[in-house]
């Protein structure tokens, strides 16, 4: 694994909620399972407090989501980046929806960049996400090998650490879990946090990454498919949890992959590509 310092962006995820008709299969912030009370709008103190813990962030700063634009708050969201962050890039990630049109002329105004994912039909067809609900520990019997492919997570290489409202974590797909399965929450915000190596931040990867699928080189689906492969024990947890499960939506995946299976899986398998549209090994792909 990598320093946090050394990711190319830092997240902040300002709210999960999210479009009603993005409602995508192994999304990276278990939207569709979320229980009414685990959806959050990250308040403005909290959102202040996280742009003044990376003003020293030598990469560049993302706001994301779920759907950024649907916060209430959004235009004041603009404001503190602009006062807070005037000379940073500053990234928004959307997919796009009415409160972005509504928006557009203060997101050109905030906004060094967007990346826009829209999640269309036509993108639905194609797009090809990581079966996150299948956890590593359910699958790979060989613990070694597991922790192996943990430590060479894509996620972590090539996506980002983030902040939420629950505070900061090394990798987004935590954060997500954290909130999924009402863990304790992640680092102290302060100008410490991202300056975490990777022994500092072993206690996170042991409570989330066990649990995560991204790391498992196993075969993707298009997210307009309504089936999603869940393994035993995440069901388990689900259930434990009151999450959101339609039992006729989801596909118990109970076998266990040998180390051949996965070596031959790695030769061609490149997660972070999700839409099949990146010529290079780009960390910016995601």
């Amino acid at each position: 694994m990598q320093p946090i310092w050394k990711a190319w962006c830092v997240q902040i995820d300002v709210t999960n909620h999210c479009l009603p008709s993005r409602n995508c299969i192994y999304c990276t912030r278990f939207v569709r399972h979320l229980r009414n009370d685990q959806k959050f709008f990250m308040d403005m103190p909290t959102f202040e407090n996280a742009l003044l813990s990376v003003k020293d962030f030598p990469k560049r700063v993302g706001i994301i989501g779920g759907e950024p634009t649907l916060h209430p708050e959004f235009q004041e969201i603009c404001h503190l980046i602009k006062k807070i962050l005037p000379n940073k890039f500053v990234q928004l990630w959307t997919t796009g929806g009415p409160r972005f049109e509504h928006y557009k002329s203060l997101i050109k105004k905030t906004f060094r960049s967007i990346a826009y994912n829209e999640h269309n039909e036509e993108q639905r067809k194609v797009c090809r996400h990581q079966p996150i609900t299948i956890a590593i520990q359910d699958v790979v019997a060989d613990k070694k090998l597991m922790w192996q492919l943990i430590d060479d997570c894509w996620v972590q290489r090539k996506w980002c650490p983030t902040i939420s409202h629950k505070g900061a974590f090394f990798c987004e797909v935590a954060y997500a879990l954290d909130v999924l399965f009402d863990g304790p929450g992640g680092y102290e915000v302060n100008d410490a946090w991202w300056r975490r190596t990777p022994e500092q931040f072993q206690d996170q990867v042991k409570r989330y990454c066990p649990s995560c699928g991204a790391a498992i080189p196993i075969e993707r689906e298009t997210i307009d498919g309504n089936i999603e492969k869940i393994s035993p024990g995440i069901l388990e947890k689900y259930r434990q949890k009151n999450l959101h499960i339609k039992e006729d939506e989801i596909e118990i995946f109970d076998k266990k992959l040998t180390a051949q299976a996965i070596e031959e899986s790695r030769k061609t398998w490149a997660p972070w590509n999700y839409r099949g549209d990146v010529r290079k090994d780009n960390p910016e792909c995601g």
